[in-house]
């Protein structure tokens, strides 16, 4: 008789147990917020760069990619907001669901900028050290629809040559990077566009500003061209 009491008692405890956690777990799916705004979130990696300038690389974003992709974006978060509004609607907690919902909506910041860095880190296995990579972020912005198309608007009043630190720099020699020169220099074929002179070996090959720096011209592509030495001499800082 004892032993059938010890083993109610033990069955007992256990469905109370039972009943327990099915409590607290339909207590957790209700109190747990169950959407997720849907962010675009684009991720650039800056590995093996210095001095990187997050609005820099969101501009650089910009001027390498169509306009339509935010407004696609945009587009499929206003039909998410209407479908999950609809959802709402008919739940049985719908104002403690709509509540959560409205806790969630961040369209000011619905495109999300972060920039990463691959980082070597270190795991222990059997007494040796093991090396991994993981991305880590170093820092995040996010913009409104009208922020961006506001960016965008800026970026192609000067054609999407450079971003808009660098168009507005006091110091536009010191852009005149390498790569920059090389890309003039490929674009007008190592040709002097004065007087046609062709300098494959770049040897009295110069980069010239058509605007010179000090009357307002840009380190930009559309305000550079290649100049043999003579003509480059000529021209001095005229127009």
């Amino acid at each position: 008789m004892r032993e059938y009491f010890f083993l109610f008692t033990i069955l007992a405890i256990v469905f109370t147990f039972l009943i327990l956690v099915i409590i607290v777990y339909a207590l957790y799916r209700i109190i747990k917020n169950p959407y997720i705004y849907p962010y675009m979130i684009t991720r650039i990696d800056i590995s093996y760069k210095r001095n990187v300038k997050l609005m820099d690389e969101f501009d650089r974003f910009l001027c390498s990619h169509p306009f339509e992709i935010f407004e696609e974006h945009y587009k499929y978060v206003q039909s998410w907001k209407k479908k999950t509004e609809y959802e709402i609607s008919s739940l049985f907690l719908k104002s403690w669901r709509e509540k959560q919902y409205r806790q969630i909506l961040d369209d000011e910041h619905m495109f999300v900028f972060s920039l990463t860095r691959g980082q070597t880190r270190y795991i222990q296995r059997n007494y040796v050290k093991m090396p991994y990579k993981m991305s880590v972020e170093s820092d995040r912005v996010g913009f409104s629809l009208k922020q961006v198309s506001e960016r965008y608007k800026l970026l192609s009043e000067i054609n999407f040559q450079c971003t808009l630190n660098e168009y507005y720099a006091k110091n536009q020699r010191k852009l005149m990077t390498k790569a920059l020169k090389d890309q003039i220099k490929r674009r007008d074929n190592y040709t002097c566009q004065i007087c046609g002179k062709y300098m494959p070996d770049e040897v009295g090959l110069h980069i010239d500003h058509i605007i010179p720096v000090s009357k307002g011209g840009k380190s930009i592509p559309s305000n550079l061209q290649v100049l043999c030495s003579k003509c480059n001499g000529k021209k001095s800082n005229r127009l």
